[in-house]
């Protein structure tokens, strides 16, 4: 139940959740550009370019 660990603990919706701990579980770091995971251990944020 990692998901719902780090979805209370992260304050994660549901989805992001999952694709952490699925993340997380295969060893693998999670490429994203979502700010809502920024700070987390082994994500690499990509932020969207700003539009003017």
């Amino acid at each position: 139940m990692l998901a719902a660990d780090l979805h209370r603990e992260h304050k994660l919706a549901a989805a992001d959740a999952i694709v952490y701990a699925t993340a997380r579980h295969q060893g693998a770091e999670l490429l994203t550009c979502d700010a809502r995971f920024e700070g987390l251990s082994g994500v690499a944020l990509f932020p969207k370019p700003a539009h003017g």
